[in-house]
This record gives C-alpha cells, structure tokens and sequence, in this order.
C-alpha cells in the first residue's frame, strides 16, 4: 500500500546498497527496476499472462511470442492477435515503466502518464523498422503500464475496442462492465507485483548482508 501512495519504504539497517552496488532509495524506484535477479521480468510476465487471459475471456485467437516472427531479426512481440474481422494481425508488446527514471525525471512529475508515452514511442521506434516475411510491415500495439497504475494511451484505447466485442450472457453489450472488470484485475495484479518484488528484493538483501557480516565475525575472531 505504502507504494501505491508513494510512502517511503522501510530499509532494514542490514540493507546499506543493492547487490548490483547500486545506492537503494526508501520510495522503492531501484528495488523496482534493478535487473539483477529478474523482478522486472517477473511482473512483465505476470501482466502479459493477465492480458492473455483477457484475450481468451473473448474467445480471441493469439499467441504468446511467435518465434521468427519478422524478417532479418530475432526479435519477438510478446503477443500475436489474430484479428479474423480485419485479417491483419496486430503485434501487442507489454512494457512498464516507472514516472522517476531518470530519462524523464523529473518532467513525469509535471506531465502526467510521460512515462507511459515515452515507452511507447520507444516501442514503436523498436518495432517499427521490422518487417514480416516477405517484406510486409506490422502493425503493433504497445500495451504499458506505469509502476503506480497509470495506463499508457494506447493500452486503453485496446482495451476499449477489445470491450466493443464483450456481450452479457444474454447477449446485450457490456462495454463498461468489460472494462471496470478488466481495470481492477490489472490495477490489483500490478501492485501486488509491486510489493512482491520491493519484499523479496529486500529479504534477499538483508539475508546476503547478515551472512556477509557473519562470515566477517568468524573471520576475524580466528
């Protein structure tokens, strides 16, 4: 909860920096965004998951990154949708990004979701020299969340077409429903994301620091 409020966060007097030696920061931003033992990674997979399943809640067909997707490059979307109305496939890349980096800090405190604009425009910059086999271009979607919960543009304006095609189970539109229900399991995942890593970051570092010390005490009592 304090995350989502932007309360600073209480360090351990065991935990002085990150083991990739990085300075850690009581409002959370390196325990984050630090790569070293995957926690970045594991939300982004947990969100796209989520989005799969939002997929799937309308019976859309889509794959999870297609590989050899595009001509002369390795790279890979992390979700292919099969659109069968228009017969163009549309690329989706899952992305978060964090308002205090230090690219757009501290812009993202005056313009708000400039985090999210900015990871699009680096999605699209990415993705947008590729081709498919045989030289056609793509299109793609990047679907980005903020740290703390805000959506990117483009991710709402998906969200909002994919609503179009939700009905109830009589029938009758249920754009709204679809998307309040959608927002909420999204809105709840990521920050449960958020305190997983924060918490296992720092329990991982304070176990390291009380071992380091420990082994440091037997050494120099020899």
């Amino acid at each position: 909860m304090g995350l989502r409020l932007g309360l600073p966060i209480a360090i351990s007097d065991w935990v002085q920096s990150c083991n990739c030696r990085a300075s850690l920061d009581d409002s959370g931003y390196h325990l984050l965004t630090c790569k070293t033992d995957g926690g970045p990674v594991w939300s982004h997979e947990c969100i796209a998951s989520l989005w799969s399943d939002c997929l799937r809640s309308l019976h859309i067909h889509h794959r999870r990154e297609p590989r050899h997707r595009y001509q002369s490059s390795d790279d890979r979307p992390d979700i292919i949708l099969f659109d069968s109305e228009t017969g163009v496939d549309i690329d989706l890349d899952i992305a978060l990004a964090h308002p205090w980096s230090s690219d757009i800090f501290p812009t993202s405190s005056d313009v708000n979701g400039v985090a999210a604009k900015r990871r699009e425009e680096r999605k699209h910059a990415k993705y947008g020299k590729h081709t498919l086999p045989g030289g056609s271009p793509i299109k793609m979607v990047p679907l980005v969340m903020e740290h703390f919960g805000r959506w990117g543009e483009e991710a709402k304006k998906f969200l909002q077409q994919l609503a179009k095609k939700s009905v109830d189970e009589v029938g009758r539109p249920n754009t709204a429903e679809f998307i309040d229900f959608w927002r909420k399991r999204f809105s709840v995942l990521l920050q449960k994301c958020n305190a997983r890593v924060v918490l296992r970051k720092l329990s991982q570092l304070e176990a390291e620091n009380k071992n380091a010390e420990l082994l440091g005490d037997q050494f120099v009592s020899r």
